[in-house]
């Protein structure tokens, strides 16, 4: 399947202390690798704030597209500034630094490259909040020519939203009620995912040391022990046929799935189409953090995928691409610090945020 022309819209975090993620870095490297076997061609990179704040998701992209020789300027978009952070740690985590405001750039860069090319030719991949998306997607001339948008976000099983639509729900609804055609890789179908330890020794016996990847393993591995102690449990409680080893240490792919759900559909085994709305919050967003899912049409998203498919994907992609640039500042300082801030600080804020529930009774 060949994908044409694709902008990729996101918040990559495994190159800097305060990430909270490897996936949309993952999801980068697999993109190229699809780009250098001719199945698309990756014309531009924004930015948003999401798995960190937007100071560091576009310092991340910045070396990550540095790392593995990419020319392209990444454009700067939302900032925390115009996002409801839905997780009362993240907020915290991140208020000690700040952010940087919003800049128009992203909106502009996606607006221009729609309107630049036939339409219905240019897909885009949204991999973090919706928010630059949905901006973009406010001037009908440009929502009237994108040929898709494939989000990772949402949940079709009535529960609770991801990071990404819960921290901006009023772009998703945006987004929803553009009748752009939408693709989705839902909470419930990423669980079925599960990049392991073993995987992570598979990926670097056969990328390393010449692929760009081979800088993202160590984040891979705290990856895996940052999951099981803070997101694993309670995906498994939710997902019935979340992956087993998201028992134990293992992170969730999220950002790769949908990559892959659009590049390489082969991989998922049942595609189903859904009519879904976001309602309004009545108090203010982001409310109960839920949408309403019915059969229908609309949206796009598989609900299966075949064991195993998505990390052997991974790891056969993301070898092809070589580290051309400079090694990112991933030693010394930063790791110290990126290991204290999931060591210490995350917990002590947890722990915080549950002693405040207390005192609040």
């Amino acid at each position: 399947m060949t994908l044409g022309d694709v902008w990729l819209d996101f918040d990559p975090a495994a190159l800097v202390a305060t990430g909270l993620d490897v996936d949309d870095d993952l999801a980068f490297l697999a993109l190229l690798a699809l780009q250098r076997r001719g199945r698309l061609n990756l014309i531009g990179v924004s930015v948003t704030a999401g798995n960190a704040a937007l100071r560091d998701t576009l310092a991340n992209a910045k070396s990550l597209l540095r790392l593995a020789g990419v020319k392209l300027e990444p454009a700067a978009g939302a900032s925390y500034r115009d996002m409801h952070v839905p997780w009362p740690w993240v907020r915290r985590l991140h208020n000690v630094r700040g952010d940087v405001a919003s800049s128009p750039d992203a909106v502009d860069a996606i607006r221009s490259a729609v309107l630049a090319r036939p339409p219905h030719s240019l897909t885009i991949v949204a991999l973090g909040p919706l928010t630059n998306v949905a901006a973009a997607l406010m001037d009908s001339d440009v929502a009237g020519r994108v040929g898709r948008v494939v989000s990772m976000g949402g949940a079709l099983d009535g529960k609770r939203l991801d990071l990404n639509w819960l921290s901006d729900r009023a772009a998703a609804r945006a987004v929803v009620a553009s009748r752009v055609p939408l693709t989705v890789a839902p909470v419930e179908l990423c669980a079925q995912a599960a990049v392991q330890p073993e995987d992570v020794d598979r990926l670097v016996e056969r990328c390393c040391p010449g692929a760009a990847v081979c800088s993202l393993a160590r984040a891979m591995r705290r990856q895996c022990a940052f999951s099981r102690r803070f997101v694993n449990k309670g995906l498994v409680a939710r997902v019935s046929n979340a992956h087993t080893a998201l028992k134990s240490d293992a992170f969730v792919p999220w950002d790769v799935v949908a990559v892959l759900a659009v590049a390489e559909p082969e991989l998922f085994g049942e595609w189903r189409e859904f009519d879904v709305a976001v309602p309004p919050c009545v108090s203010g967003e982001p409310c109960d953090g839920t949408v309403v899912v019915r059969n229908g049409s609309g949206v796009l998203a598989p609900t299966r995928l075949a064991p195993g498919g998505v990390v052997d994907a991974l790891v056969d992609l993301v070898c092809d691409v070589p580290a051309v640039g400079p090694a990112p500042g991933i030693v010394g300082a930063p790791v110290l610090f990126g290991s204290v801030a999931v060591a210490v600080l995350v917990p002590l804020l947890l722990l915080r945020g549950v002693v405040s529930k207390f005192r609040s009774k």
